[in-house]
């Protein structure tokens, strides 16, 4: 068979390493395309998530959770009190949100989680409301986030001379009889675009953490 490559150019790459390749042996030749492979599937995995922001936190006590966040829209923050973990939006946003995990655990109850849930939501807005007189509540009531068991309070407030929509949610795992779970506040100042307080955690930057939030291991 003619070799394709020009007379004048000389011997072709493979003409003259197919001899040295073939002397190796198969073991080396085994190694070497494998250590080839493994370097080509590390840089394609850079490629692939270069640039990426979305984050993930995993949190092991004193309830555990994990979630993912866009790191462009979203920062940690220091937490404040029993706070878990803390994401506001970067200083230089004027669209301000804030996401915060704090754990909760209910009395011993008997029967479904989803009977317990109320009477812990009755104090909270109690407590909210004696404390803060701006506090008022717009609607409330169970949901469920995948199989996760939870309660949600709707509401807004003000700070600072700015009015601000709240969204207070009490989410548990699928586990029967459980009492351990998590209390998760969506903030967001109210006038922007067609923010609603049911929508807090439909939009981006809260959308990604929240349905991604998984309470447990």
């Amino acid at each position: 068979m003619s070799s394709i490559v020009r007379p004048e150019f000389g011997e072709s790459l493979p003409t003259k390493l197919g001899p040295k390749w073939r002397a190796l042996g198969r073991l080396p030749r085994a190694l070497i395309i494998t250590a080839a492979v493994a370097v080509a599937l590390v840089i394609l995995a850079l490629l692939l998530g270069a640039g990426s922001p979305t984050k993930k936190v995993e949190v092991g006590a004193p309830v555990p959770f994990q979630l993912d966040y866009n790191g462009d829209l979203l920062q940690q923050r220091v937490t404040v009190g029993r706070e878990s973990l803390r994401l506001e939006t970067p200083a230089s946003v004027a669209a301000k949100r804030s996401f915060t995990i704090e754990p909760v655990l209910l009395p011993a109850y008997e029967g479904s989680i989803q009977g317990a849930l109320p009477l812990r939501a009755e104090k909270i807005t109690a407590a909210a409301g004696a404390s803060d007189p701006s506090f008022a509540t717009i609607a409330e009531g169970p949901l469920l986030l995948g199989n996760q068991p939870g309660y949600e309070i709707l509401y807004r407030f003000v700070r600072g001379g700015r009015s601000f929509y709240g969204r207070r949610v009490l989410l548990f795992a699928a586990d029967p009889g459980t009492r351990t779970g998590l209390d998760v506040t969506m903030t967001a100042i109210r006038g922007d675009g067609a923010l609603t307080a049911p929508s807090l955690a439909l939009q981006a930057p809260l959308r990604e953490p929240f349905e991604s939030l998984v309470v447990g291991n």
